[in-house]
């Protein structure tokens, strides 16, 4: 009887863990393991978009569902810098989205005019920065085009007004298939990755 009881038992449990798969969503964002241990909920945020938590607990933001994250490129130097990427592909449309982002947590981010430095030799860019405020953060905002191969990249450098808290943010978009024609309109295009940047919450 007591073996009977245990295998009953373990039936009900692996039920029970089998119907916990019902709930994961079936995005990107949740299918891949290490992904998903970034997002604050099963539940989207707004409509398309899950709440990333850094792993250094240092921010959050937006994160499209479909986004993963490359876990051969995530660092985290004892939670306060911290480097990572993910991709989302658009397959209907073409278009495949990258980003970068790198956070920090020290003094040296209040050199502004050296990080910016850094981030334009990073993506080519010589041009000037677009600089806005919102929520205690202050923005310096550009985009720039490479037309040889129909490529956008739009980045920026956000930095918390009351802290030594920073984050460099590199996005590009381009066609996922070189042989294939892609239509990028940048304006919708760019308002997507600043939904995204502008969302980021130094906490």
């Amino acid at each position: 009887m007591r073996l009977k009881f245990m295998l009953i038992h373990m039936m009900l449990l692996m039920v029970i863990m089998g119907g916990c798969d019902v709930n994961v969503p079936d995005t990107q964002a949740f299918q891949d393991e290490f992904t998903s241990e970034f997002m604050q909920s099963t539940s989207e945020t707004e409509e398309g978009y899950y709440t990333f938590e850094s792993g250094t607990g240092g921010y959050t933001m937006l994160f499209p569902i479909e986004g993963q994250i490359d876990d051969a490129t995530y660092y985290n130097q004892n939670d306060f810098n911290e480097i990572f990427t993910f991709g989302v592909r658009n397959e209907k449309d073409n278009l495949a989205y990258g980003f970068k982002l790198t956070y920090e947590d020290r003094g040296t981010t209040e050199r502004i005019d050296t990080y910016l430095k850094i981030l334009s030799n990073r993506v080519n860019y010589d041009g000037e920065y677009n600089i806005f405020k919102q929520n205690n953060k202050t923005y310096y905002y550009a985009k720039r085009e490479i037309k040889a191969s129909n490529a956008y990249f739009i980045f920026g450098y956000i930095k918390a007004d009351n802290d030594k808290k920073g984050i460099e943010f590199i996005s590009n978009i381009s066609c996922l298939d070189n042989d294939k024609y892609c239509e990028i309109e940048i304006k919708s295009e760019e308002e997507k990755i600043k939904k995204i940047m502008t969302s980021i919450e130094f906490k």
